[in-house]
């Protein structure tokens, strides 16, 4: 149980640090010229951003981590939400990419974070949601 709990903080750290990383990158990328609402690199917008995704991981991750184990279910949410975020970014980037003109290197660091976090995110729910070994349970009897 110990191992799982572990699994799922590490998960969520490294899904909070590429969500992050992604709304960095994207700030500096020619999209954060589109519409008046992108942030810009180093803005209180970005900042902002990055604090809101920080608070939306971390609050329930602590409460996870101090014992309340149905957290892992409101973590759940967050994932599946992140997954769809993820997806509907590389949909965009590749659209937007074929009407105006972004570098290949943009397009790529932006798909590779959103590629690497769904991947994330996909074995959040493995890590989470499995079910126990045998020698994970040590109530368990295991027959020969």
């Amino acid at each position: 149980m110990m191992r799982k709990r572990k699994g799922i903080i590490f998960m969520t750290l490294l899904s909070a640090v590429l969500f992050c990383a992604l709304l960095i990158t994207i700030s500096r990328s020619p999209l954060a010229d589109i519409g008046p609402n992108a942030n810009q690199f180093g803005s209180s917008g970005m900042w902002i951003s990055i604090g809101m995704v920080l608070v939306f991981y971390l609050l329930p991750l602590i409460i996870y981590w101090l014992g309340i184990d149905i957290m892992r279910f409101v973590l759940a949410l967050f994932c599946g939400g992140g997954l769809l975020i993820n997806s509907s970014i590389i949909v965009a980037v590749l659209v937007i990419a074929k009407f105006k003109d972004i570098s290949a290197i943009y397009i790529a660091s932006i798909t590779g974070l959103c590629l690497a976090a769904i991947i994330v995110n996909i074995l959040w729910f493995f890590i989470a949601f499995r079910s126990p070994s045998a020698k994970d349970n040590p109530n368990q009897t295991v027959l020969p």
